[in-house]
């Protein structure tokens, strides 16, 4: 096991099975590194290097397999013969937005003539279905909602659906926890079998399969990878599917939304790809709902203007800058609050704080989860005593179930074992952060906590070259499960007077290997400027990417951690 530069990420060099790399590489024709990371990644024979290089939509599940589909359909189609209102209730992050998107459109073109739309304000209205929501609904002539990526603990604003008469249909992904909601029809892969292949889907994907049932057609893909990519759940198997095919629908809709969010974000379209998604297209998505309403982001991808777009586009992108400053200042503040505090013994950090915006709270959380790999929860505490907390985990450790383990001395929580939502009383916060630390001490090694970095191989900088690189880019879409391929490099040595940093707070360097000299760039690693600088060779873990810089294309190594060599 070998230590990075941050002294708390242990590298992780994944065993290769020579003879069977050989072969694999035999019979396909790829580079036995791709074949490598291939086998590495659990794909093994040709059949399968086939279905992964080459991911189509023949391959994704009948969505007539799914729990209660068929219930489903009969009401939306009583629904639409009798002339309902029917309201999509949907969630204020990007799975959430997309998939109402997504089951608004289907449902117009099913036929639905009455079909509203709503979602919770984040900052007045906590997450999901509420009873008051539906008190609205009633009010405005509703007869029946569809949950989006939310409802599977709505419990008391379902009994409150049923008491006014209001059907409610559920399509969610999140953990089931104790009975199902009284709804009419509970729409969520968890409720299948391990093996079935939505059991890992988002939200937007129920939806989708929702909409596949009503209409028979496979419409709005880039809304699927938009909410695919953007909840992080496991790129494999059907959801790699989707994402292939919405990445590529991206290129060809002419979504004025879609194409008036990657001009304020400065991307080029026709090569989008699933971390152009992860990184500057759902953080902007994102940004209402952070900051407050999640509607303005789901009218982007509703409208057919591109004016009205391109208005609605700028308002995120200002929201989004709003929103980075914002979390700037607070991970300042819980950086300095840990430095006072923070004992390396603890397995857990929970904070709580009045003022703290609920809105940035959880990416604030992996950030800070970044700097002190432990499971982190933060709370933000309103004017009457009620706090609601955003918690991220680490590797081996289900946070939504370690959670769950302390419900006495909370209101509400969920969510998935990465990353859980909960709303807790001031006063409650001492007890919960003992139970919560005393769920991580059984669970998580006693002794220091390391992130283990998976590298995918150890290669001499030689091997990297622009037809390797190619045939890399032919294995996306990366993400959850499918990360970019990782590799390693041992005793490169640093280009004289090649060290710099760049604006941002960047690392740059030329190095060399062998006879091959390379540029490699560490994107927030400048601090690490004055342990590297002075080192005569250095240990880096990259991945390798092409850059282009005023017209000239070059391979380039983007540095995921790096040590002065270890002799």
């Amino acid at each position: 096991m070998l230590t990075g530069t941050n002294g708390q990420t242990d590298w992780s060099i994944v065993e290769c099975d020579r003879a069977l790399t050989r072969a694999l590489a035999s019979k396909t024709g790829l580079n036995p590194i791709i074949a490598r990371i291939l086998i590495g990644r659990g794909v093994s024979s040709r059949e399968e290097v086939q279905r992964f290089l080459n991911p189509t939509l023949d391959d994704i599940c009948d969505p007539s397999t799914l729990t209660d589909m068929a219930a489903a359909v009969e009401r939306l189609r009583r629904a639409r013969d009798a002339e309902e209102h029917v309201l999509v209730f949907g969630d204020y992050d990007v799975d959430g937005i997309s998939a109402t998107a997504l089951l608004v459109r289907a449902l117009r073109r099913f036929g639905i003539a009455t079909c509203s739309y709503g979602m919770p304000n984040r900052l007045v209205d906590g997450y999901g279905l509420s009873p008051d929501r539906v008190d609205a609904a009633k009010e405005a002539g509703v007869s029946l909602i569809v949950t989006v990526d939310n409802g599977i603990a709505a419990h008391a604003s379902c009994e409150r659906a049923r008491d006014l008469g209001i059907d409610v249909i559920v399509t969610d992904h999140h953990l089931i926890e104790g009975e199902l909601p009284p709804a009419l029809a509970v729409i969520n892969p968890q409720r299948e079998d391990p093996t079935h292949p939505c059991r890992e889907a988002c939200g937007a994907a129920v939806a989708f399969h929702l909409a596949r049932a009503l209409t028979g057609d496979a419409c709005d893909l880039d809304l699927v990878a938009l909410g695919t990519v953007a909840d992080v759940v496991p790129l494999r198997g059907e959801n790699r599917n989707l994402v292939a095919a919405g990445l590529k629908a991206a290129t060809q809709v002419t979504r004025p939304g879609i194409q008036a969010l990657a001009k304020v974000a400065g991307v080029n379209l026709s090569t989008l790809t699933a971390e152009q998604i992860a990184f500057q297209i759902a953080p902007r998505i994102n940004a209402g709902g952070r900051m407050g309403d999640g509607l303005s982001a789901l009218e982007l991808l509703l409208t057919d203007s591109p004016d009205e777009a391109r208005v609605l586009a700028e308002e995120l992108d200002a929201a989004n800058q709003e929103r980075r400053v914002l979390e700037s200042d607070t991970v300042a503040e819980v950086l300095a609050e840990l430095e006072a505090s923070f004992r390396p013994e603890q397995r857990t950090i929970v904070l709580a704080r009045r003022g703290w915006h609920r809105g940035v709270i959880g990416i604030v959380a992996s950030r800070i989860q970044a700097v002190h790999y432990r499971p982190v929860v933060l709370i933000g505490i309103d004017d009457d005593g009620i706090g609601r907390g955003s918690a991220r985990s680490i590797a081996g450790f289900n946070i939504a179930e370690a959670m769950n383990a302390c419900v006495e001395h909370l209101v509400t929580c969920g969510g998935h074992a990465a990353a859980a939502g909960l709303t807790i009383r001031e006063e409650c916060v001492a007890a919960f952060v003992e139970m919560f630390e005393a769920q991580a001490a059984t669970l998580l090694p006693a002794g220091d906590l390391r992130k283990q970095l998976r590298i995918d191989a150890q290669v001499g900088l030689s091997e990297i070259d622009s037809r390797l690189v190619t045939q890399l880019e032919q294995l996306q879409p990366f993400g959850n499960t499918n990360p970019a391929p990782l590799f390693c490099s041992f005793g490169a040595e640093p280009m004289p007077y090649s060290w710099r940093e760049l604006r941002g707070g960047h690392l740059k360097v030329a190095l060399r290997n062998g006879n091959r000299v390379m540029d490699a760039i560490g994107f927030r690693m400048a601090e690490w400027l004055g342990e590297l600088s002075s080192a005569p060779a250095v240990d880096i873990a990259f991945s390798p990417q092409f850059n282009t810089w005023r017209g000239e294309t070059t391979v380039q190594l983007v540095i995921k951690d790096i040590r002065p060599a270890q002799g």
